[in-house]
C-alpha cells in the first residue's frame, strides 16, 4: 500500500484507512457482540476498495484496464472468502470495504476528460461523502438504539457450519451457573 500511498498523499490514505478502520469495527460490534474483535481488517479492506477505486478512476488511462480490475475482485472475493472460516469477521471486512470505497471516491484525486466529465465526478464525490456520512450516522444510532443480536442470519456470513462444530466456538455463553453450597 505504499505507492497507493505515494499516489495519492498519506493525509488522504489516513482518513480512508481510519474510516474503514472505524466503521468496521463499529459493525463487527453491532452484529457480533459478544465477541471482542479488533483489528486493522476493516482498514486494510477499505484500502483494498481504495485500490479498486483508483483502477476505475484510471481506467482510460490502463493498458490492461479489465484485467487488473478482475485480479483485484478475484482477490478480494477470496479474502471474504476466508471470512467464512470461523474467528475471522466478515462484518468487519464488509463494512470496511463499503466505506474505503464510498471514502475513497470522494477523497481521491481524479482526471477529468472535459467539462462533462468533471460535473459528474463532482457530482458522484458528493454522493459518496453524504452516502458515507449517512451510513455512519445509521451504524451509531444502530449500536445505541436497537440490538441486533440474535440475527439468526447474520450468523452464517461470519461462519458456515461445515461441520456440526465448525462454528460452535464462535460465540460466548454469559449463563451463569448457579452453585449449590
Amino acid at each position: 500500500m505504499r505507492d497507493l500511498e505515494k499516489l495519492t498523499g498519506s493525509v488522504r490514505i489516513g482518513f480512508i484507512y481510519i474510516g474503514s478502520g472505524v466503521a468496521g469495527n463499529l459493525a463487527s460490534a453491532i452484529f457480533v457482540p459478544y465477541r471482542a474483535d479488533v483489528g486493522p481488517a476493516g482498514s486494510q479492506f477499505g484500502l483494498l476498495a481504495c485500490l479498486i477505486v483508483e483502477v476505475l478512476n484510471c481506467w482510460p488511462m490502463l493498458k490492461h484496464p479489465l484485467q487488473a480490475l478482475l485480479k483485484l475482485l478475484i482477490v478480494t472475493f477470496t479474502l471474504f472468502l476466508f471470512g467464512l472460516l470461523p474467528w475471522v469477521d466478515n462484518f468487519a471486512h464488509l463494512f470496511g470495504f463499503i466505506f474505503g470505497f464510498l471514502l475513497s471516491y470522494a477523497l481521491l484525486p481524479f482526471v477529468s476528460f472535459g467539462p462533462y466529465d468533471r460535473q459528474k465526478k463532482i457530482f458522484l464525490i458528493w454522493v459518496c461523502l453524504l452516502s458515507s456520512l449517512f451510513l455512519f450516522v445509521l451504524l451509531v444510532l444502530l449500536f445505541y438504539l436497537i440490538p441486533i443480536y440474535d440475527c439468526e442470519i447474520c450468523q452464517y456470513f461470519n461462519c458456515i457450519p461445515l461441520t456440526r462444530d465448525f462454528c460452535a466456538t464462535q460465540n460466548i455463553n454469559f449463563k451463569r451457573e448457579e452453585y449449590v453450597v
